[in-house]
C-alpha cells in the first residue's frame, strides 16, 4: 500500500506516513467528524506512537480517513480518554443528500476493505456520523450510545439558564451563597487525584494511570487544547475540579471529580455551569460526552442539553472472546471466594474431597 497521495484524479487509499501529519490536522479542523481526539498528536500521546490512519485520496487531497489505534498490535481499539476516532469526511459541499450519501459510502467501502475485521475491536463514531450500513455490510455490528450536547449557535447562555433543572439552579445559587469561587487551574495530578477520589466514593477504581493522563496533558497543553478549572472556598481548599478537552468544533467534558467531604456545599454543580458558560463564545458545541451510568446520565441530563445519539461499531467475535474471558474470571473469583468460605468450617482431612465436590457442580 502506498504511503501518500495519488498524482492523478482517481480515486486512491493510502495510509498516511508522518510527513502528512499536518495535513490531517487540517482535515481534522474542517471535517464535521473531526474532534480533538482525532489529531496524530491526542494518538500519538494515548497510544504511544501505535496507529495508523488510512486515507481516501482524491484530486490529491484527502476525502476521507479511518483512524485505527493501536494498529500495530493486531488489536484496532478505542484508546482511554479517546470518546470519538473512527471514520472522517471532508467537508459537505452543495452536492444533493443523495449524492452525498453516495460519496461517503464509496469512500467508507473502500476504507474497510483495506482492514481486515480480525484485527478489529471497538471503536465510538462522532455523533456526525449517521451512516454505519456500509460497518453492517462488512460484518460488523453496532450499539447506539448517547450523549448530551448544548449548540450555543442556537442558544444562548441565558436560554440554557433557563432549560437546566430547578434542583440544578438551586445547588448553584447555594454555593455562590457559600462563597464558593472557580478558578483556572494547570496541576492534572491534582484532576487526576479529584477523580480517583470521585470514583472512590462508588466504590471503583479510577482506570487511569497518572503517568498516562501526564503524557496526554503535556500533549494536549502544548497545542492549547484543554482547560482545568477548579472551585475553591475562602480559605482555599478545593471543592472540585474538572478538565476540559476542545478544538475549534466543540468541547468535551473529559473529566472530573469532587472531594466527598464538601460535595453538598454544590461546589461541582457550580464548576459545571462556569465551564459552560466559559465556551460559550469560544466553540460552537459543548458536549457532555455522554453516560450509560443513570446517575451520571440524570446528571448530565438536568443541564438542558440535547439527547443525541452515536455509534458502537465494534466486531462481535472479539469482544464477545473478550466478555466471555471476563466471564470465566469471575467465575474463578466466585469458586474461589466460595472455598475460602467453606475452608473455614471444614476439618483439613475434608479438604481435598470437598473441593472436588465444588467444582464438580
Amino acid at each position: 500500500m502506498k504511503n501518500g497521495p495519488a498524482m492523478d484524479t482517481h480515486q486512491t487509499t493510502a495510509f498516511l506516513n508522518e510527513t502528512l501529519y499536518d495535513s490531517w490536522n487540517r482535515f481534522v479542523e474542517e471535517s464535521p467528524q473531526g474532534d480533538v481526539f482525532c489529531y496524530t498528536w491526542w494518538l500519538d500521546a494515548v497510544t504511544r506512537g501505535d496507529f495508523k490512519i488510512l486515507a481516501v485520496w482524491e484530486n490529491n487531497r484527502i476525502a476521507a480517513g479511518f483512524i485505527l489505534p493501536f494498529y500495530g498490535s493486531g488489536r484496532i481499539n478505542e484508546p482511554y480518554l479517546t470518546r470519538t476516532t473512527g471514520v472522517l469526511y471532508k467537508k459537505p459541499g452543495s452536492e444533493s443528500p443523495r449524492k452525498r450519501l453516495s460519496q461517503e459510502r464509496r469512500w467508507l467501502n473502500a476504507l474497510l476493505d483495506q482492514v481486515d475485521i480480525n484485527s478489529f475491536v471497538q471503536m465510538c463514531l462522532h455523533h456526525h456520523f449517521t451512516d454505519w450500513l456500509p460497518f453492517l455490510w462488512h460484518g460488523y455490528r453496532q450499539t447506539t450510545r448517547y450523549t448530551y450536547l448544548l449548540d450555543y449557535k442556537t442558544t444562548s447562555v441565558e436560554e440554557i439558564w433557563r432549560h437546566i433543572s430547578y434542583r440544578q439552579k438551586g445547588i448553584v445559587r447555594k454555593a455562590l451563597n457559600n462563597n464558593l469561587r472557580v478558578e483556572e487551574d494547570d496541576d492534572m495530578a491534582r484532576a487526576h487525584a479529584f477523580s480517583c477520589r470521585s470514583y472512590g466514593r462508588q466504590n471503583r477504581k479510577f482506570p487511569y494511570a497518572l503517568e498516562d493522563l501526564l503524557r496526554l496533558d503535556d500533549a494536549v497543553q502544548k497545542h492549547g487544547n484543554r482547560k482545568i478549572f477548579k472551585v475553591t472556598d475562602a480559605a482555599g481548599c478545593v471543592h472540585a475540579v474538572n478538565h476540559v478537552v476542545y478544538n475549534r468544533n466543540g468541547a468535551y467534558h473529559l473529566l472530573s471529580g469532587s472531594d466527598p467531604r464538601y460535595r453538598g456545599l454544590g461546589g461541582h454543580t457550580l464548576l459545571l455551569w462556569h465551564t459552560i458558560k466559559y465556551f460559550s463564545d469560544k466553540v460552537p458545541i459543548f458536549n457532555f460526552g455522554g453516560s450509560d451510568i443513570q446517575p451520571i446520565e440524570d446528571h448530565f441530563r438536568s443541564f438542558g442539553g440535547i439527547q443525541t445519539q452515536y455509534f458502537r461499531v465494534y466486531n462481535d467475535a472479539l469482544v464477545a472472546n473478550r466478555e466471555g474471558l471476563r466471564y470465566h474470571a469471575g467465575q474463578m473469583t466466585h469458586h474461589g471466594r466460595e472455598i475460602l468460605k467453606a475452608l473455614r468450617r471444614r476439618r483439613i482431612t475434608e479438604y481435598p474431597a470437598f473441593i472436588y465436590k465444588l467444582f464438580e457442580r
